[in-house]
């Protein structure tokens, strides 16, 4: 049996991790929402249950000591297991329930006007919707799965492509007509003297497709947008060229708000379905994954 006497309290164990991690007593206070003098007594707490000094406390940062480092290690590990396994025990709990991280303008757009289809099919599950941009921990965050647009290179998760990303350049009317573009496709040079409207997740885009058109490179992007509606808003205004994939962009094609310059192009990137790699995906996962790809193949004619 273990001795009670070397098991810490889990409130000392947090303040501990939180000091470690942040480096600081007040950036924990902060990080658990406690006062400075409340964390402080937890560690100290900790410190004289183990006879050991953890922590080195200077005037404007904290440093683990070498046996505060060996223990920081253990109790992040600790913690992280605690974590998995009350999501796991949660997950066992409400198997119905999906909670599901998708993308604004891909989720508005494309995936949220059928989900009626796969509610319709799947009754039984409950789905909580959150919007994420970038990478994060599916596990630690409570995600099931994340509809991620991008490469694969997402640690700890597993990815199912769902289709390949391709975009077009499209402007507004009037900055075309300024630009005095013939109609149809104009060339690529003359689109390379436009404006450029960027994402700040793809900064190097327009670099890559001037290179894929053989046009020398063009300076860098006289905007940059952190949401893909925001920059589309903004390539309607006539703020600039912007590449846009044209499956999420049609009613704005077909209204004639935006003009497409150029055909569309493969940018390398696609669009995935991304799962924890720890545990066993639950049942509203695989109904959802599999009702997914049967929606992107019927899409599949808009994609290719």
């Amino acid at each position: 049996m273990i001795s009670r006497r070397f098991l810490p309290s889990m409130q000392s164990l947090q303040a501990f991790d939180a000091v470690v991690r942040l480096g600081s007593f007040t950036a924990a206070a902060q990080d658990l929402a406690l006062t400075q003098s409340a964390v402080s007594r937890q560690v100290a707490a900790l410190e004289a249950q183990l006879g050991q000094a953890l922590l080195l406390r200077g005037k404007r940062s904290v440093t683990p000591t070498a046996e505060g480092q060996v223990y920081a290690s253990a109790a992040q590990a600790v913690l992280q297991q605690l974590q998995q396994a009350a999501l796991a025990v949660q997950g066992a709990q409400d198997k119905g329930r999906l909670t599901l991280a998708i993308l604004p303008t891909f989720g508005t757009r494309w995936l949220i006007p059928r989900i009626p289809r796969f509610l319709r099919m799947h009754p039984e599950v409950t789905l909580h919707f959150t919007t994420r941009i970038g990478q994060f921990d599916l596990l630690a965050e409570g995600v099931d799965a994340a509809v991620h647009a991008g490469r694969p290179d997402w640690p700890g998760a597993h990815a199912l492509e769902l289709f390949a990303d391709r975009v077009q350049p499209m402007a507004a009317p009037a900055l075309v007509a300024a630009a005095d573009m013939r109609r149809g496709y104009p060339p690529p040079s003359d689109i390379a003297r436009l404006p450029r409207l960027a994402l700040t997740t793809r900064p190097q885009e327009w670099d890559r497709w001037t290179a894929a058109q053989d046009v020398p490179p063009a300076p860098a992007p006289d905007m940059v947008f952190e949401h893909l509606a925001t920059l589309a808003q903004a390539c309607i205004a006539g703020l600039g060229i912007a590449l846009l994939p044209p499956f999420l962009f049609r009613g704005e094609l077909a209204a004639g708000d935006l003009v497409a310059l150029g055909p569309d192009w493969g940018n390398g990137s696609g669009y995935w379905l991304m799962t924890p790699e720890q545990g066993r995906q639950g049942a509203a996962v695989r109904a959802f994954r599999d009702w997914l790809m049967t929606e992107v193949t019927r899409d599949d004619g808009v994609f290719a």
